[in-house]
């Protein structure tokens, strides 16, 4: 039987934050504490794992950025605010995108074409909660990978090239998911 975690495990460093992620989440609690997440355990796929905090609607500043982060935003983004370095057509959605993220109890997806790559290409990324030393939930979590658009995709960029840039963003109830664990493993 598959498990609906499944999904959230598109990539491999995807797959690699899922499974540390579950392991750190404690039975009662939402989800992990940022203080038991350690990137070192990350191995191979530290480049893509990405760390952000809420300080309010207005701002999520980019805490931690790995190295093969860049190839998503060109440039090293850390200690910059994640609303500002998203195309302004993206701002709400993105804020929204925070807002239900900080509930704990959703994983995240984005995706959306990158226009300065040399091959037509996408970012896709995951991002998990985590909880703050006091409780509060401030913390994301996340892996991001640069893919090719396959060959016969290719062309939806001459088509899109004057209008806004599609975000596509989605949500995985993460206590659902939980309960569907827990009923697979009794």
């Amino acid at each position: 039987m598959k498990n609906l975690f499944d999904e959230l495990r598109f990539h491999t460093s995807a797959a690699a934050l899922v499974d540390q992620w579950l392991d750190l989440r404690v039975s009662g609690q939402s989800c992990p504490f940022k203080k038991d997440f350690s990137p070192m355990r990350m191995g191979k796929t530290l480049p893509d794992i990405f760390m952000v905090e809420w300080k309010d609607d207005d701002h999520v500043i980019i805490r931690v950025a790995g190295s093969r982060t860049s190839d998503v935003t060109q440039d090293d983004m850390t200690g910059e605010n994640m609303l500002d370095i998203v195309l302004p057509e993206h701002r709400l959605a993105m804020k929204e995108f925070y807002r239900k993220m900080r509930t704990g109890i959703f994983a995240g997806v984005t995706e959306h074409a990158l226009s300065k790559t040399p091959r037509p290409s996408t970012a896709k990324g995951l991002q998990l909660p985590l909880l703050s030393k006091s409780g509060e939930l401030k913390f994301f979590v996340g892996a991001t990978k640069v893919v090719p658009i396959e060959k016969n995709l290719q062309d939806f960029r001459a088509k899109t090239k004057d209008s806004p840039v599609s975000l596509n963003v989605w949500f995985t109830d993460l206590d659902e998911q939980l309960e569907s664990v827990k009923k697979k493993i009794v």
